[in-house]
């Protein structure tokens, strides 16, 4: 009786732990995301509550915030609500297989209230620069304003400064060092001494003497002859010298030419420059597109590959799972989505379904499909496809979109004080294909803009190029926008074209020749000054030297006579 009546109290006591369990589940599971989460993100991830059923086996979750770590005061991700229905016999192989999931009420970049960093885990902002960054440093407006002549010269390091003090320098070294070598040469008293000698061995006066003396001579002729090589080898030298530095001294004097070069690109007046406005005005914009398309990317990876951040640090541990029923780890068969897109100024609704999200697309076989749509009054109407399949060790994904009506305002092109451009109504209409293979991208992507409607241009600007920019601008009522992207996907050459390059250059193409023109004068007025200071003695000095191979060829005449 006693083992039974123990018996009757353990079941009791399993019952109330099961009730007790099946009553604190929903609290438990709520603790075990936002805990993990936020482990996971490095970053708070906050639900409002979480939902546990049994028959059938899933789960919702409502009211799911995950924090930016990178921007803490912003959520890089809502849901209204998450459900998801699980199979049971997957989980006994600890594997996640989910039938059917939806995902609706979806935001993005949302403000918080409160910081979502955690002390000790939310890593600092990156000191790396941002694409974004990256983007603002290659794409910069043009020069607008006539520069001065003095500040451009002084902004350029002249070469025919810097050529012609080398070239001073040289020529002061070569003339101490012929000084020393021609003081070193047979001179006129050499030459003296010879006629001495020679004079005095002729004057002998007996025949034996005589003798004597005329093989004296010709020693004293050889001495010559080898003193005359000495000079003659030295006029050599010094000719090839001299040929060598009117050689330099011709490129110094060409100098300026190529200093003026340099002078007048650094003016930035060029209508082919204006072809590139369009990369400067858009390049902000493009860039934060950019951004959120990388960031939304780099996370999916861990979803579809199994390779994430985390993986990439340190090598994988072994996989023991057992793949022989054909089911990776974690799959969701289809995902039903909902929410809206920030698109530019407009918060875009959608709804659509992303099919076989899994870590292992390998073992199940089939690549992740992802398809959005949207058509809402006064909104637009935006289609999505893509196609993420890593089923095999490379991977290959491919992204279509295609956006209609879409009404644009107040977009900011270009917040820069000297130069702003809004972007205050528009229609758009935008439609590109990405593909990434192996960590490779090609991109393309046209945007068309109509009944446009420029606003926060400057008034009253009299600066003549600007004046001219701004009036064309103001009768711009359409263009069209071209983005190329190709290369290593974390560093991509980007090309962007607009009709408005050809429109811009042409309205400035005679205004910027005629001052191009005139600052040319002024820079060249300028620059002939300096070439005049620093290069005008240089002539002189090369004399110098040419001075030198005169009294060579003097003193060789002098010793041929000797001989």
């Amino acid at each position: 009786m006693r083992v039974l009546k123990f018996v009757g109290y353990v079941f009791v006591l399993l019952i109330v732990i099961v009730i007790a369990a099946l009553f604190f589940i929903d609290i438990i599971a709520k603790f075990a995301i936002e805990e993990e989460g936020t482990k996971a993100v490095k970053a708070k991830v906050e639900v409002d509550s979480v939902d546990v059923r049994f028959f059938p086996l899933g789960a919702s979750i409502h009211g799911l915030k995950v924090t930016n770590p990178q921007a803490p005061m912003t959520n890089a991700f809502e849901a209204e609500l998450i459900d998801a229905n699980l199979d049971w016999e997957p989980l006994l192989k600890s594997k996640v297989i989910v039938e059917t999931a939806a995902l609706e009420g979806m935001r993005f970049n949302t403000a918080r209230s409160v910081t979502g960093a955690v002390p000790g885990l939310t890593p600092p902002p990156s000191q790396e620069p941002s694409l974004v960054d990256q983007f603002k440093e290659d794409m910069k407006l043009p020069a607008i304003d006539i520069p001065d002549p003095n500040e451009l010269l002084a902004r350029v390091d002249l070469k025919t400064v810097s050529m012609a003090k080398e070239m001073e320098a040289s020529l002061a070294a070569r003339k101490k060092a012929w000084k020393e070598r021609i003081d070193g040469l047979p001179n006129k008293e050499t030459l003296e001494s010879y006629k001495q000698r020679i004079k005095a061995l002729k004057e002998a006066k007996n025949p034996l003497e005589r003798l004597q003396a005329v093989a004296k001579v010709k020693d004293l002729q050889s001495d010559a002859k080898k003193d005359l090589q000495k000079i003659r080898d030295a006029k050599s030298d010094l000719e090839k010298e001299v040929a060598q530095l009117k050689a330099d001294l011709a490129k110094v004097k060409a100098a300026p030419q190529e200093d003026m070069k340099r002078v007048m690109e650094l003016a930035g007046l060029n209508p082919g420059a204006w072809e590139g406005l369009a990369k400067a005005l858009f390049g902000d914009e493009v860039a934060k597109w950019a951004n959120n398309a990388y960031m939304w990317y780099g996370r999916l990876q861990p979803y579809i590959n199994g390779s994430g951040e985390e993986a990439q640090k340190s090598a994988p541990e072994p996989d023991t799972t057992d793949y022989s029923d054909g089911l990776p780890r974690f799959l969701v068969k289809t995902l039903s989505i909902s929410g809206k897109l920030p698109i530019p100024q407009q918060d875009v609704p959608f709804s659509g379904k992303f099919n076989n999200l899994t870590d292992r697309a390998d073992v199940w076989g089939k690549p992740a499909q992802l398809a959005l749509q949207s058509q809402a009054q006064g909104v637009g109407k935006m289609d999505f496809k893509g196609v993420l399949d890593h089923v095999t060790a490379i991977a290959k994904d491919s992204f279509s979109f295609d956006l209609k009506d879409l009404p644009v305002t107040d977009l900011v092109f270009s917040d820069k004080e000297d130069f702003p451009v809004t972007l205050s109504k528009a229609i758009a209409a935008i439609a590109g294909k990405a593909d990434i293979t192996d960590g490779k991208l090609a991109m393309n992507v046209d945007a068309k803009f109509l009944e446009v409607q420029l606003a926060n241009l400057l008034e009253g600007e009299s600066a003549p190029l600007k004046k001219a920019l701004l009036n064309t601008l103001k009768n711009i009522s359409q263009f069209d926008v071209n983005m190329l992207a190709s290369g290593a996907l974390q560093d991509p050459q980007v090309k962007i074209t607009s009709s408005l390059d050809k429109i811009l250059s042409q309205s400035v193409k005679g205004l910027i020749d005629e001052e191009k023109k005139k600052l040319s004068g002024k820079v060249q007025a300028k620059l002939n000054e300096i070439v005049s200071e620093k290069v005008g003695g240089l002539d002189s000095e090369l004399n110098g030297l040419v001075d030198i191979n005169a009294l060579l060829q003097e003193r060789i005449g002098d010793f041929s006579n000797l001989l």
